[in-house]
C-alpha cells in the first residue's frame, strides 16, 4: 500500500505540474520526478554522535536539546530531542530563572551520546565556548535539476513532511533546497535523491 503521504505528493507532483510518472534514467535530472516510498521516522544512529545547541530543562519537563532555533526570551524558549543521562552538576547551567519562580534552567553545549531515534543518552558535554571540533571534509553537491517554480513547490512540499526537519532552506532559483534534520544516516539524503534527483535537495544532519 502507498502511504498516504506519497499520494498527497504524488497527486501535487503529477496534476499541479505535469510531471511524467517515471523518474530519469541513473539518477540524471530531467522533467520527470518519481517520489519514493517516503521516509517515516527519524533514522537511529548505529555509532556515537555529537550535537551542538541548547540544552533546556523546564519545570516538570526533563532536559531536551534543541539543534534548531531558540527563541530569545526570558526564559528562552525551544523544542528539543529528549537527553538521558544530563547532569546539571558536571555541566552546569549558563542561566536559570530566579529562586521562587518555576525552574527553567539552560546552556549552549556540544552533547556526545547514543541516539535511538527519539532520545540521546549522554556519554559527555562539553560547553560550546569550549568545544573545537575538526574540520570535516565535504564534497561539493551535485548540479540541481532543471525543475520548473511549480515542481520546486511540490519539492518542498514532500520535504516538509520528512521526520526530524529543523529547517529549509533555498537562496534562490539556481540552488538546491538546504534542509536541517535532527539526524540523518544517510538513508533521507537517499529517498531525496531517488524521489527529485541528484543535487534538488542536500540533507544535512544536525546529529553527527
Amino acid at each position: 500500500m502507498v502511504p498516504t503521504a506519497a499520494l498527497v505528493v504524488c497527486a501535487l507532483l503529477l496534476s499541479a505540474c505535469g510531471i511524467a510518472a517515471e523518474g530519469p534514467p541513473g539518477g540524471a535530472p530531467s522533467d520527470s520526478v518519481v517520489v519514493a516510498t517516503p521516509v517515516t521516522a527519524i533514522p537511529p544512529a548505529e555509532d556515537p554522535v555529537t550535537g551542538v545547541g541548547t540544552v533546556i530543562e523546564k519545570p516538570d519537563s526533563p532536559p531536551e536539546l534543541c539543534l534548531g532555533p531558540v527563541r530569545e526570551s526570558w526564559p528562552v524558549q525551544c523544542e528539543g530531542i529528549a537527553l538521558s543521562g544530563w547532569d546539571w552538576t558536571a555541566n552546569p547551567p549558563d542561566a536559570q530563572t530566579d529562586a521562587g519562580s518555576p525552574l527553567t534552567r539552560w546552556g549552549v553545549y556540544a552533547v556526545d551520546g547514543t541516539f535511538d531515534g527519539a532520545t540521546l543518552t549522554v556519554t559527555g558535554a562539553v560547553s560550546l565556548a569550549l568545544y573545537d571540533p575538526m574540520a570535516e571534509p565535504s564534497t561539493p553537491p551535485a548540479a540541481p535539476p532543471d525543475l520548473s517554480v511549480a515542481e520546486w513547490d511540490a519539492v518542498e512540499v514532500a520535504v516538509r513532511a520528512v521526520p526530524g526537519l529543523i529547517s529549509i532552506d533555498r537562496a534562490d532559483g539556481a540552488d538546491p533546497l538546504k534542509v536541517t534534520v535532527v539526524h540523518d544516516d544517510g538513508t533521507i539524503q537517499q529517498w531525496a535523491d531517488q524521489s527529485f534527483g541528484s543535487g534538488a535537495v542536500v540533507i544535512t544532519s544536525a546529529l553527527r
